[in-house]
């Protein structure tokens, strides 16, 4: 009997064994939202080129990200709103940034060559609140002197789907109109005053090429990729701003990176003559109780980005973190 059971634990342990083994040798997989997507394509391909491993990422939003890593059926997850120190301690959780990106304003309207309209934060406002309702509105034409307006009806187009994007432009809208915090809000969905809804990006861009008149929000890198006619718009030191990397990663050089263990920083309607209002970090997520093995394949994989991703990241249209903060990180992977 004491030779059975050795026996029996002998094979226990080898199937234990084999499968950490397994589960160490299978591929990384990253979730997160659909901004970081064209990045990581794009990262993941130069990466196997130069001796990496395939990695696997699926790009939904923020929140799934999130709710992959938590469920441990992620490698790494991704967020473009920062979680708390408080919040990470209690999920477990540790946080990176690696990348920059801007939220845009684009229109479909005959006419308006893209980055000339320009706009201010209370006509955006009574815009998606649907007060104002033509291209040609007395309090667009003021903003706009020189300008031919046409006298077409303005369509919102909105997200259905829950976005970081949506978070971020809502919460925009409640920081300067008293009016849309008391009604719709900020979230990452909301209840939409007016207009028409879509499913992501492609819902967005599917909207605006059949609807000429319409305005929406999309990710700049996707602006870019599909065309998008872009919009000024006027920030907190009162310059009309049109949307660029450099704009977007104005504010990175003076946040306080390392004022919180996560990294995370404000990036909402931040000073600067040449500062976007509308910006996002994404942020890496790690386990703290991850495979060991595993941990560091995706730390070495974000090693390489940092080192070597930045010019993916200019191309797309993004904008790379400092070198000071890289480093930060990078001491702390140590």
């Amino acid at each position: 009997m004491r030779s059975l059971g050795i026996s029996v634990a002998f094979v226990l342990g080898l199937a234990v064994a084999g499968s950490a083994a397994a589960q160490s040798a299978a591929p990384l997989s990253g979730s997160g939202g659909s901004i970081q997507a064209p990045l990581f394509k794009a990262w993941i391909a130069n990466y196997q080129k130069a001796g990496g491993e395939p990695i696997a990422y699926q790009g939904q939003n923020s929140a799934f990200g999130i709710s992959q890593i938590e469920a441990k059926a992620a490698d790494f997850g991704v967020t473009a709103m920062p979680i708390s120190d408080a919040d990470l301690k209690t999920k477990g959780l540790s946080q990176f940034p690696f990348v920059i990106s801007g939220t845009v304003l684009v229109t479909n309207v005959p006419g308006l060559e893209s980055g000339k309209l320009k706009l201010d934060a209370k006509a955006l406002a009574d815009i998606f609140m649907g007060k104002i309702t033509k291209w040609n509105d007395p309090a667009l034409k003021a903003l706009n002197a020189g300008l031919d307006l046409p006298d077409w009806p303005i369509t919102v187009a909105h997200r259905t789907d829950p976005a970081s994007m949506t978070l971020l432009l809502t919460s925009y809208l409640s920081s300067v109109s008293p009016e849309w915090k008391a009604g719709p809000g900020a979230g990452e969905t909301v209840n939409w005053p007016t207009g028409l809804g879509g499913k992501g990006n492609a819902g967005i861009s599917e909207i605006m090429s059949g609807t000429m008149g319409t305005i929406s929000y999309v990710e700049y890198a996707y602006a870019l990729d599909h065309k998008l006619d872009l919009v000024s718009l006027k920030n907190r030191d009162g310059a009309f701003v049109t949307p660029s990397p450099a704009a977007f990663s104005s504010f990175a050089a003076s946040a306080p990176w390392t004022a919180t263990k996560g990294f995370g920083v404000q990036t909402l309607d931040q000073p600067g003559k040449g500062t976007w209002p509308l910006v996002l970090v994404s942020y890496g997520l790690l386990r703290d109780d991850a495979d060991a093995d595993r941990a560091k394949r995706v730390r070495d994989f974000f090693t390489w980005g940092y080192k070597n991703g930045d010019a993916d990241i200019t191309a797309l249209g993004y904008a790379p973190v400092p070198a000071s903060v890289k480093a930060a990180v990078q001491a702390k992977w140590k």
